[in-house]
């Protein structure tokens, strides 16, 4: 769905330095799930085969270790997702003043984090910002503040603001986010009841899901003599600061992405969020002259969105060649996964979409099977001339 600058109108002038801020922080967040991924698909455990007995098991010998960029690239994105929350509140009390802070004002104006209603009101009554119109307990702004509170939400310390403060507090203060490898799931690569595995899979794993990894693990457990193709996956996860609970860290960066752009700022600046939200994907890397006029072109997509839709079009290059090798001749795998390699990742995504569409009618399955390989075929033939 397109957009327009009138579908934008909602963000005042005042307050557009913040689409600059966001994306920025979408840009870090992506430069975080591109490291991610290629860690863990250079497959970062080392495992051995223990005979035990009638059983075999598989045991972690090492750990590939994880770059140290991840954890400081992730505090860069989360402190500049704070700071576009206390911009936004700072622009807006200066715009609603009209006139510029005092130096003792602007260190008053910070986004609080409150986890009860009694610290919220003693927040707006500090000397510092009682006096303050924008900030007045009936004010609109400051109910707006009030509204986005951690003690809102019936735990506070899952309240995304909560979080945010506590993992940029720990960033300023006292180490890097917390990040590590842990094990998401071991499972056979075929049913098997033979495979006793560590970490079952999860169809949708939630936050604290998974298992650390340390070496001398046994993962997997199989009858002696016994043939089980199975699969491991690993994730990069963050630990929160203030739970222990640790989430996927494209999950986390992604809700707290999302909430930020699509919830908090439009609540600050309009008192609602049935705003079109602001996009994510916009080039910083070069000026503009209008910023606004540079939204409606802006990509609508998350980082985390994005590098989802990477992996799932690099699953669907190995599968176009599964599809395609046997029909072309198993000598032309290499082609086919070259012309793969020259698809975007939306046309392999549209390409194998039509044959999951087509499968329940063997005629359309046909279909779609004769189109790759006519597609398939082209791009053979270009090559050879």
């Amino acid at each position: 769905m397109s957009t327009t600058a009138a579908d934008y109108a909602w963000l005042p002038d005042h307050q557009l330095h913040i689409v600059a801020t966001l994306a920025h922080v979408d840009q870090t967040v992506e430069r975080v799930i591109r490291m991610v991924h290629d860690y863990t698909a250079q497959e970062p455990l080392s495992l051995k085969t223990v005979v035990d007995g009638d059983q075999v098991q598989a045991v972690v010998t090492a750990i590939a270790p994880l770059p140290e960029a991840i954890p400081r690239l992730v505090a860069d994105a989360l402190t500049q997702l704070r700071a576009a929350l206390e911009h936004t509140v700072y622009a807006e009390v200066e715009h609603l003043l009209r006139r510029s802070l005092t130096a003792e004002e602007a260190r008053s104006i910070e986004m609080p984090a409150t986890t009860s209603l009694a610290d919220f009101e003693a927040w707006l009554n500090h000397r510092r910002r009682r006096g303050l119109a924008p900030l007045q307990p009936s004010a609109p702004l400051a109910q707006r503040i009030g509204a986005l509170q951690p003690f809102q939400r019936r735990d506070p310390d899952e309240h995304p603001l909560k979080m945010l403060v506590e993992y940029t507090n720990m960033a300023k203060h006292r180490r890097p986010t917390v990040a590590a490898a842990r094990l998401a799931a071991v499972h056979p690569d075929a049913p098997n009841p033979g495979l006793s595995v560590s970490q079952p899979l999860e169809r949708w794993p939630q936050p604290g899901s998974g298992q650390p990894i340390h070496v001398n693990d046994t993962i997997a457990t199989a009858p002696r003599g016994a043939y089980i193709p199975f699969s491991i996956w690993t994730t990069v996860s963050l630990q929160r600061p203030h739970t222990g609970i640790w989430n996927i860290a494209a999950k986390e960066l992604e809700y707290l992405e999302d909430w930020v752009r699509t919830t908090a700022i439009p609540i600050i600046v309009t008192g609602g969020r049935e705003v079109t939200p602001l996009p994510p994907q916009l080039d910083i890397s070069t000026g503009h002259d209008d910023l606004r006029s540079e939204l409606p072109g802006a990509g609508a997509a998350s980082a985390a969105e994005r590098g989802g839709r990477r992996i799932q079009a690099a699953v669907a290059r190995v599968g176009l060649t599964e599809v395609l090798a046997p029909l072309m001749g198993s000598d032309m795998s290499e082609t086919i996964s070259e012309w793969g390699a020259t698809l975007t990742d939306d046309a392999v995504l549209q390409r194998v979409g039509r044959l999951a569409q087509a499968r329940h009618s063997p005629q359309e399955a046909l279909r779609a099977t004769d189109g790759l390989h006519e597609d398939g075929s082209r791009h053979s033939s270009r090559g050879c001339q």
